[in-house]
């Protein structure tokens, strides 16, 4: 649950140009504003690794073709790149814009020579050393060689694993979340194919997730047995907006919270305990280098 979370309106139950002023009969008051996290501090970072973790271990169960890849940028590439790169005044967004127009050159010359699009899942990561240069790790699909590779990426040294399994799925999705000292305010930024993942929709397992009133399965099963929750991506392909309030009205009645896996009951008020956890994870999670949102 994250640290620094924000209530916004509901937009459902207010006037807006799609419902034209039909606003639709609230069920119950709780309903009215929405819980939205940071995305920034270690609850937030640690569930959006976790959910690609999850999305990326079912793609490859489909696409066998998946390749563990590095793409870097040589001096000349920079300063080539960050002619076309606007200045947002802040080097942390100028090196992801600077990534984000790489990927996209990448691949318009990739889909001009084969007609279609790379699948891929990429990730930055600013160097820990020397120059701090940033660079990409992620997976991409496709049989051609290291070299055909090179020759579409352009921009610098590649670096390519032979085979995709769990154990690099881990390691790539560790970036997603990475403690960096060094860097205390920057967020990697991922680059990703729609559908990843999408997989896990036409299997069984995800029948038992359907929407079963109070014994609701929510949570994904990983292959060691283990549950955790299910992804927002597949929460909101199972179950259609009635269900979603449901089973958060169900959430809110079992009258507990969450901070950094640790339960606390808030019943009868009690929410002291509650408070007095969320700001102790707080202080960790900037002490190991996760900015915060205080301001909210």
């Amino acid at each position: 649950m994250c640290l620094f979370p924000k209530l916004l309106k509901n937009k459902k139950y207010t006037i807006t140009k799609k419902n034209q002023g039909n606003v639709p009969m609230m069920k119950d008051k709780r309903l009215a504003l929405i819980p939205v996290g940071c995305g920034k501090c270690i609850e937030c970072m640690k569930q959006k690794r976790r959910a690609w973790q999850v999305r990326l271990l079912e793609d490859i169960k489909e696409h066998k073709n998946a390749k563990f890849i590095t793409l870097t940028f040589s001096n000349e590439a920079i300063k080539l790149l960050s002619k076309d790169t606007i200045d947002f005044r802040d080097k942390y967004i100028n090196a992801n814009e600077m990534a984000r127009l790489a990927i996209r050159r990448f691949l318009e010359r990739w889909r001009k020579k084969y007609k279609k699009s790379l699948r891929h899942w990429l990730v930055t990561e600013l160097g820990q050393s020397g120059t701090q240069r940033i660079h990409i790790h992620g997976i991409i699909y496709t049989d051609e060689s290291k070299e055909i590779i090179a020759k579409y990426w352009q921009y610098g040294y590649i670096w390519i694993g032979d085979y995709v399994n769990a154990t690099t799925i881990t390691y790539i999705t560790k970036y997603v979340s990475k403690q960096d000292l060094l860097h205390p305010n920057y967020i990697p930024k991922i680059f990703t194919s729609p559908g990843i993942g999408s997989y896990y929709l036409k299997r069984y397992d995800s029948g038992l997730n359907v929407f079963n009133g109070l014994e609701t399965k929510e949570y994904y099963r990983t292959d060691t047995g283990h549950k955790i929750n299910l992804p927002i991506y597949y929460r909101n392909k199972i179950y259609d907006e009635y269900e979603r309030e449901e089973l958060w009205l169900q959430k809110l009645d079992r009258e507990e919270r969450y901070v950094c896996g640790e339960r606390v009951s808030v019943a009868n008020g009690n929410e002291e305990v509650y408070e007095r956890l969320r700001e102790y994870y707080r202080e960790k999670s900037a002490t190991l280098g996760y900015p915060g949102d205080k301001k909210n």
